[in-house]
């Protein structure tokens, strides 16, 4: 099976690359001469250490991270827990061109890559960047909260990844891969965290060979604080929003009845009972609101994962990769965060069930002319209820007012289905030179079945929906509203109607692929050259309106069904698919005794119908999230990464992203505060199109231009033969932007607004990490001290909004936090 460990090293048409011709000559003359310069310094080198390499399965083969020629950053065990990544977000600032953003409502990170990525966390929409636990896809990015705990190791591959890893791989993906049980001997560890904000967290896990063929192992974690955000005065009773309460436990078993088969099987379970996370209004403090409904959630997921693997005597090896997901949430979130309104929402019942089957057939890795080939099937089944409250909200042109309408969202069959076939080679066509190829063909079905999004006077109707009348018989003939009224103006007092009917059934199919040149340089450094596509599936949306005057009949609903589908009309409930291309050329080389690494990728990636999410206010009051296709964009950039073994004890290491990542055609409404019908950036219309923007040469969300990470750590021997690890990190990025209109600086007073700067962006910012290690000589113990965030920065995370009000908000990174942690070995 895939596996990372850590082990001494022995002593289509391409697109025309948009980086100036004297940026590009340069930078890979820099590149190939600091390869020749220190290659040729290292017969001067006597320094007895060496880089420890981690072993990666990027190209779904086992290489070293070295001999991988895609830009990949990878971590084992110990070198996550010496970066204290317990989550994916802690892995922001430590890996080139990743940004996390948080979703409060949903309580789930939002991955960007090199600028990709998407804030529609929805049961409609699919992230960007794919995100992987033992080869088993994660189509829901809620599955990337569960706890990194008790891996062998993680990989974060950047650039579109269509062929091996197929569909919504355009910006990158995440690899995961739990720690397997071991047959030869036992293990077990533990881990106690205690820190300020109430911090309690422990990590725990035991191996145990039961015979010489089977082998279980069982792995547990846990994480509870205190939330950042304080509770102004006169909110209500209730635990912090941002508090966390994550839970998981991990079961799996090896067995290997022969030297050419093995079994794996995992079960995991995850827990949150946290509150959820909560923006704060700009012009106040970044650590407190007014909460009038405190948060609640209950996120449960039940993950099962098997591979099997058959070596058959030729050298070919027959793998098969299962998983099943079922998931459910529970959650009510404030919506307001202010004295002034009281508005909230929240998850009925929303529930996931997800099944994956791969079949893969590839011969041995020694071979001079490596295949690949496989089959890969993924089901995904929602059902969604979730509310939303709209007090003071008067449906304007309804039949009855609505003071205090209440919008509630039933999605109870919504699903994709996705097949799709791959094959990958690499011919050795001398020691030296390598050329590879793949081809990935997919075919995508979604659908949404009774999807209905429902309007209600009050909260009573929207939990007995039925109204049995005379009058709602003549409007629904054919029974098909269960009670409700087909549109707003054949209302009722007191009854609930269809604001839109969102059924559709689109399909799409895509061929995307790779070819890739390596060269070793020399036996240390290795240059490659890569033309990658990606492919990211279209997304459902809300549906059209009825229109008529009644009665409703079923005539009447395949005609919207067949508006919904028409994507020539313009009429569709559907986003179409997301598109790349992308150009990488790449450096991977060890120097100087191999106690220099030094990686870079220079890359340039163009897009077609980019996915984009924003809020979108509609005339019902609803704040829902809608997508439309930026025409095009274009990213070009930079990524550098280096470890530094520094005389005999130290150790220096960093990463450093350059990206230029620009829409190059995008007209589109600005959504965000568009009910009052004032564009919020006038100055960026098209005459041509008075109706639309022009965000054609904006930065894209969440694609800091510079971003650079430093590490250094110092081992120090005590008399005693203890040793002693100070380590501190420094992570920077320049300004970021959070939504596409790239409002920035407006004058105090802009729209009535007395805090206008910076109302779409984090300003350039710095951020320092510190910890100190104490490990006996001969213990199976150790003792941490920690601070992140030492001088308490505040750091936005992303924007949201506050319905038609357009007073900024923000979700914000960690404030400073510290603690102690302690970790013991049982051998």
């Amino acid at each position: 099976m895939p596996a990372h460990f850590r082990q001494r090293e022995g002593q289509t048409t391409v697109p025309i690359f948009k980086f100036k011709k004297s940026f590009l000559y340069t930078s890979m003359a820099i590149l190939a001469a600091g390869g020749v310069n220190a290659q040729t310094s290292e017969a001067g080198s006597e320094n007895t250490r060496a880089i420890e390499v981690i072993q990666v399965s990027a190209t779904k083969r086992v290489t070293t991270i070295r001999e991988t020629p895609l830009a990949v950053t990878a971590f084992d065990q110990n070198a996550l827990d010496d970066n204290h990544v317990l989550q994916l977000d802690d892995l922001q600032g430590i890996v080139p061109s990743l940004h996390i953003a948080q979703n409060g409502t949903q309580n789930t990170p939002m991955v960007y890559v090199r600028g990709i990525g998407s804030s529609d966390q929805t049961e409609s929409g699919d992230p960007a960047v794919a995100f992987h636990v033992d080869g088993i896809y994660s189509a829901r990015s809620q599955g990337a909260s569960a706890l990194m705990f008790d891996l062998e190791g993680a990989e974060i591959l950047r650039g579109p990844q269509g062929t091996l890893f197929g569909r919504n791989a355009t910006g990158g993906v995440v690899n995961l891969h739990t720690a397997k049980p071991k047959l030869d001997y036992f293990e077990a560890n533990a881990e106690i965290t205690i820190g300020n904000y109430d911090r309690r967290a422990t990590r725990a896990m035991v191996n145990l060979p039961l015979s010489e063929t089977f082998a279980i192992r069982v792995a547990a974690a846990m994480d509870k604080s205190e939330g950042y955000v304080d509770m102004a005065p006169g909110s209500a009773m209730g635990d912090k929003y941002g508090a966390t309460d994550l839970s998981a436990t991990r079961i799996s078993a090896f067995w290997q009845p022969a030297d050419n088969f093995d079994w794996f099987l995992s079960y995991e379970n995850f827990n949150d009972q946290g509150t959820g996370q909560i923006p704060t209004i700009t012009g106040g403090s970044s650590r407190s609101a007014y909460i009038q409904e405190p948060g609640f959630n209950d996120f449960v997921i039940d993950s099962f994962r098997t591979r099997m693997n058959y070596n058959f005597d030729s050298g070919i090896t027959l793998s098969y990769i299962g998983g099943y997901t079922d998931s459910s949430r529970e959650s009510v979130w404030d919506r307001s965060w202010s004295p002034d309104k009281y508005e909230w929402g929240g998850c009925v019942e929303c529930t996931h069930e997800a099944t994956q089957h791969e079949l893969q057939i590839k011969n041995e890795d020694s071979a001079r002319l490596q295949w690949m080939v496989g089959y890969f099937y993924f089901k995904e089944n929602n059902s969604t209820h979730f509310d939303i409250v709209h007090p003071d909200v008067d449906y304007e042109g309804g039949n009855t007012p609505n003071p205090n309408l209440w919008s509630t969202y039933r999605q109870p069959d919504r699903g994709l289905k996705s097949n799709s076939i791959y094959a990958q080679s690499t011919y050795k066509v001398t020691d030296e030179f390598r050329l590879s190829a793949g081809l990935r063909y997919t075919e995508d079905e979604r659908w949404d079945r009774g999807g209905r999004n429902i309007m209600c006077p009050d909260v009573k109707r929207t939990e007995n929906l039925p109204l049995n009348s005379d009058y709602v018989g003549l409007l629904d003939p054919d029974g098909l509203l269960n009670g409700l009224a087909p549109n707003k103006f054949l209302v009722q007092p007191g009854q609930c109607w269809v604001d839109t009917y969102n059924d559709t059934s689109p399909s799409w199919d895509k061929t995307t692929g790779m070819a890739r040149l390596e060269w070793d340089f020399t036996p240390d450094v290795m240059l490659y050259a890569s033309y990658a596509t990606g492919f990211k599936s279209g997304t459902i949306q809300d549906g059209n309106r009825y229109t008529g005057e009644g009665p409703f009949t079923q005539a009447d609903l395949d005609a919207i069904i067949a508006a919904n589908n028409n994507e020539t009309a313009g009429t569709n409930a559907y986003v179409a698919p997301e598109e790349n291309t992308s150009i990488e050329l790449g450096l991977k080389g060890s120097f100087l005794d191999n106690t220099l690494q030094l990686f870079a990728a220079l890359f340039t990636t163009e897009y077609t119908d980019l996915q984009v999410t924003s809020n979108v206010l509609t005339e019902t009051g609803a704040d829902l999230l809608r997508k439309t296709n930026a025409g095009k964009a274009t990213i070009n950039g930079l990524e550098l990464e280096a470890k530094w073994l520094v005389g005999q004890n130290g150790e220096l290491s960093g990463s450093m992203s350059y990206l230029d990542a620009k829409y190059d055609e995008f007209f589109t409404t600005d959504s965000s505060y568009g009910a009052d019908g004032i564009a919020f950036n006038p100055s960026a219309g098209n005459p041509a199109l008075p109706n639309l923007l022009d965000f054609s040469g904006n930065h894209l969300v969440q694609a800091p231009e510079f971003s650079l990470s430093l590490n250094y750590a110092h081992f120090f021997e005590l008399s005693n033969g203890a040793t002693l690890k100070p380590k501190v990190r420094m992570s920077y990025s320049s300004e970021i932007w959070f939504d596409p209109a790239n409002r920035g600086d407006r004058p105090e007073g802009f729209r009535g607004l007395p805090y206008a700067a910076d109302i779409d962006r984090q300003d350039a910012y710095a951020k320092w990490d510190a910890s100190l290690t104490y490990e006996p000589s001969e213990g199976n113990w150790s003792l941490e001290a920690f601070v992140n965030n030492i001088t308490d920065e505040e750091i936005k995370s992303d924007q949201g909004r506050w319905n038609s009000n357009p007073v900024p908000n923000y979700m914000w990174q960690a404030p400073r936090t510290l603690g102690m942690r302690l970790k013991v070995r049982f051998d």
